[in-house]
């Protein structure tokens, strides 16, 4: 468990413990990916998972040159965007996931990799466009993964992806990241678009992500960000 590993770790040092926090916290997501892909498809169409169709609603009218499907799953957002794109190519920590996403035949290339691994490795400027649909709640700090998006995409590159949204009053008492007791992280929009420094906001629309049991429907936001043009990275 997650949640019991992580108190073990209040007696380390600060920056250690974050450390091997995210470590375990990788490790984690990898794994339920791995058991998740097989019924992947079928077990969202239950809970009313729309949103690949939604991020595609509000992708700016035009074509991408190099596009980047952050945690790919199974495909289901490179569906989506495939017309929209010269050259798609889609990354997950799942190698389960990444072989699912291939048999869609819809990228250009697959990677097996921690995404903001992965873009750590692209050259700056890069990259037109980078997708995350359902991928923000998994991250256990969301500060790396913006900082290298901006790195890696053009001038007016995008980056559009999806959250769960926090209410500005918990995201305040909790620094701007709720974690829930689904060990998802849920996010304030305020603190998002604090944190995504270097980008200007193109749209932003709340939208409902899932059912989820007796919890009912989670709410989040799919944000479109545009890389500032006069920053020199």
């Amino acid at each position: 468990d997650f949640g019991v590993f992580r108190r073990s770790c209040f007696a380390m040092d600060k920056d250690a413990a974050a450390l091997v926090l995210q470590a375990r916290h990788r490790q984690c997501v990898e794994e339920l990916f791995d058991d998740y892909a097989e019924d992947f498809d079928e077990h969202l169409s239950s809970l009313g998972y729309e949103v690949p169709q939604l991020l595609l609603s509000l992708l700016p009218q035009r074509k991408f040159q190099r596009s980047v499907d952050l945690g790919c799953g199974t495909g289901l957002a490179g569906l989506a965007i495939r017309s929209r794109c010269e050259r798609l190519e889609g990354v997950d920590l799942s190698s389960r996931m990444v072989e699912k996403a291939a048999e869609r035949e819809i990228y250009d290339a697959l990677h097996c990799s921690d995404l903001v691994a992965f873009l750590r490795r692209q050259e700056t400027a890069s990259c037109d466009l980078l997708v995350a649909t359902d991928v923000v709640m998994y991250l256990y700090s969301i500060e790396p993964f913006l900082h290298q998006a901006r790195r890696v995409l053009r001038g007016s590159g995008v980056l559009i992806f999806s959250t769960e949204a926090a209410s500005e009053a918990e995201a305040e008492a909790h620094g701007g990241t709720v974690e829930r007791a689904s060990e998802r992280f849920a996010h304030g929009r305020s603190f998002l678009l604090k944190s995504a420094e270097g980008f200007d906001l193109m749209d932003v629309k709340e939208v409902n992500i899932r059912r989820d049991g007796d919890a009912g429907t989670v709410v989040g936001d799919i944000l479109v960000l545009c890389r500032d043009e006069s920053l020199v990275d």
